[in-house]
């Protein structure tokens, strides 16, 4: 009692500087999560030739997961509190929640369809992670030299070791889960008659190849169906993806849209524009170098723009393509990049949606044959030269799907008829229109300043600079391609940007543990609630914008899933590793104990109702989230937070 009665006592400049750092090591640890970790492991990965499924369930969750495991690590070994604890069951409790309310919200049709296989996989392991940190927490009682003190919890390095292995299980089931699923479903097809069923129920969709030599048994070009995405494809059709292309011959209202597009900027952004202006008054090179002022291609076109020029026979819009950076974590902000594609018979090239996208301009190889997806919209560009990587590409809706296929089929009979000397030619007029070439992924710097941002986004882009230079200057980016999209980063590059991203990791992990304590001790409000609460949202928070994104692009189920998986991870290594380590290292194999009980396991029976009800909610809506499900899902975390604060008080 007297700690809170001394709370309102503390200067104002305390609260601000505590609660400055513990926003600012959210931001940090998402930042070096997203922007330099995944990609870094993701060059590791494929460097070690890593199957997407192991990738995924090791590599890929521990750099997603990565602020909930070191925050816990921080937490058991530097500051000894249950903050890390609190941090991973609130976690817990906001994926399966909000993520999930946030998913359905976002989604293309206003309802999630689900995986009913990949589904019960994550529940059923995460029901386990439940159930095994439920036995690993049931010792609590008082330490043997006070016996009339408060209960701790101890733990056991068998314990500890028990909840860490599941997570090994579950890594071997999503390493062979497509034989297993096969195994346990009997009526399941082979794969060819799969392939065969789905390409004959429905109409052909242009040629399957090419019939100009087909009677002298020459395959020019190949082009099939195939089935690119797990996602249900009821999360894709929506009214966008029918929405109809808006086409316009070359340039012809072109500049009528930029302009409007640039008034609207500036309107939005004045106090981004006052200092570009303020700047460029300046005689300061260096300045002018870090603010990037030319136009997007968003700030030109909308999402559903064509434009089409009938001499060349040549079409220019949106595509989405899959990053080769992301390709390993099942869904990423990132993972999908917008870029503006150029499509005739002599070429097909793309630039980033980003400022002077020329210099990041990529050209893809002449390839001869693609796969299509024509429910989830995906063009797969098979790369003639083999080991090289292949392309993915989404369309944003279905007519601009039709314009982009039509359009590649005349690139591949090109490539097919055109003798050496005329593609010789179309090369060396690609050259003459060149410029600098930076790099093609064009992803955005640290310390770039865009000139289209928001007036919110100027303010805290100043404000947290000197971090973004520190972090700039120290992780190395491997995010890298070269004008034909393969990735230049050595793997000696992504050990020492995983290695610099481990060492942000720590420092932002350990500000946000030490003030959050601070916080919570000023407050009256114990370490564990203020994991549940505060530091649960604040790292669990970029987890929630990815599942938005990936949901707004259709692959709500993928984001639902993965949730799921990132508790079973968080709970069974978040909390099963650091446990392990800490008992056998630095414990001399003796019982961890001290962890306060702090009506923690309270909340693991709110996980586990919490978990029930929504298994039975999927059951009783065959596997669809509607709206209705995120209202519950989002007053079900609400009433958590009070129950958890009327308790500790």
């Amino acid at each position: 009692m007297e700690e809170s009665e001394e709370a309102p006592n503390a200067a104002w400049w305390v609260w601000a500087l505590l609660w400055t750092c513990s926003l600012t090591s959210f931001w940090n640890q998402a930042t070096v999560t997203e922007e330099r970790l995944v990609p870094a492991l993701n060059v590791i990965a494929d460097y070690y030739k890593i199957p997407p499924d192991i990738a995924g369930a090791t590599l890929m969750a521990a750099g997603a997961s990565s602020p909930e495991l070191f925050s816990s690590l921080v937490a058991l070994f530097v500051t000894h509190s249950s903050l890390g604890l609190g941090t991973v069951v609130g976690s817990e409790i906001f994926n399966q929640l909000i993520i999930c309310a946030g998913a359905i919200f976002a989604s293309k049709t206003g309802k999630l369809v689900l995986d009913k296989t990949i589904l019960i996989r994550e529940v059923s392991f995460y029901a386990l992670a439940i159930a095994l940190l439920y036995f690993a927490l049931q010792d609590s009682r008082p330490l043997e030299g006070d016996p009339d003190g408060p209960n701790y919890i101890h733990i056991s390095f068998y314990e500890a070791t028990m909840v860490f292995s599941g997570y090994i299980l579950y890594v071997i089931v999503c390493s062979n889960f497509e034989g297993i699923r096969s195994c346990l479903t009997t009526t399941k097809k082979s794969a060819g008659e799969a392939l065969f069923a789905y390409k004959n129920k429905r109409p052909n969709y242009g040629t399957a190849v090419s019939t100009k030599n087909l009677n002298q048994g020459k395959m020019d070009y190949l082009m099939e169906k195939a089935i690119l995405s797990d996602e249900p494809v009821g999360n894709w059709e929506s009214v966008e993806y029918y929405m109809p292309a808006i086409s316009s011959p070359d340039d012809a209202d072109g500049s009528m849209r930029s302009t409007d597009n640039l008034m609207e900027n500036l309107k939005r952004a004045s106090l981004a524009n006052s200092l570009r202006a303020s700047i460029f008054s300046m005689d300061n090179n260096v300045l002018k170098s870090l603010v990037k002022v030319s136009e997007r291609p968003s700030e030109m076109n909308s999402l559903h723009d064509v434009y089409t020029n009938d001499f060349k026979n040549e079409i220019s819009c949106f595509l989405f393509q899959r990053s080769i950076f992301y390709n390993k974590a099942y869904f990423g902000r990132n993972a999908w990049q917008l870029r503006w594609f150029t499509i005739s018979p002599e070429k097909v090239s793309s630039v980033p949606d980003s400022c002077d996208p020329d210099h990041h301009r990529l050209r893809y190889p002449r390839f001869r044959a693609i796969e299509i997806d024509e429910k989830h919209l995906i063009i797969k560009v098979v790369n003639p030269v083999e080991g090289k990587r292949d392309y993915f590409f989404m369309a944003p809706s279905k007519p601009i799907f039709d314009k982009v296929i039509k359009s590649m089929e005349l690139f591949m009979e090109y490539n097919c008829t055109a003798n050496a000397e005329e593609i010789k030619a179309a090369q060396f007029n690609d050259e003459l229109e060149d410029v600098e070439f930076e790099d093609s992924e064009g992803y955005k710097s640290l310390i770039e300043y865009q000139m289209d941002s928001s007036n919110f986004e100027t303010i805290f882009f100043f404000l947290l600079f000197p971090l973004r230079f520190l972090m700039h200057f120290t992780i190395p980016d491997v995010r890298m391609l070269n004008e034909k999209g393969e990735p230049t980063a050595t793997i000696g590059k992504a050990y020492l940007s995983t290695l610099s991203c481990l060492l942000w990791l720590i420092v932002g992990s350990y500000a946000m543990v030490a003030s959050l304590e601070a916080l919570g001790e000023l407050l009256g409000v114990s370490d564990a609630i203020m994991g549940f609460t505060v530091s649960a949202a604040g790292t669990s928070l970029p987890n929630y914008v990815a599942s938005k994104v990936a949901a707004e692009k259709g692959f709500g189920n993928q984001a639902v899933s993965n949730a799921f998986g990132s508790n079973t991870f968080n709970i069974m290594c978040g909390l099963g590793l650091p446990w392990m380590l800490y008992i056998s290292l630095g414990n001399n194999f003796e019982p961890y104990d001290s962890l306060k009980d702090e009506h923690i396991r309270d909340s693991i029976t709110i996980l586990a109702g919490m978990l029930g009800i929504f298994v039975v909610f999927m059951f009783a809506s065959d596997f669809v989230m509607y709206q209705w499900h995120g209202i519950v899902f989002l007053m079900g975390y609400g009433g958590y937070l009070v129950y958890a604060i009327m308790v500790d008080t």
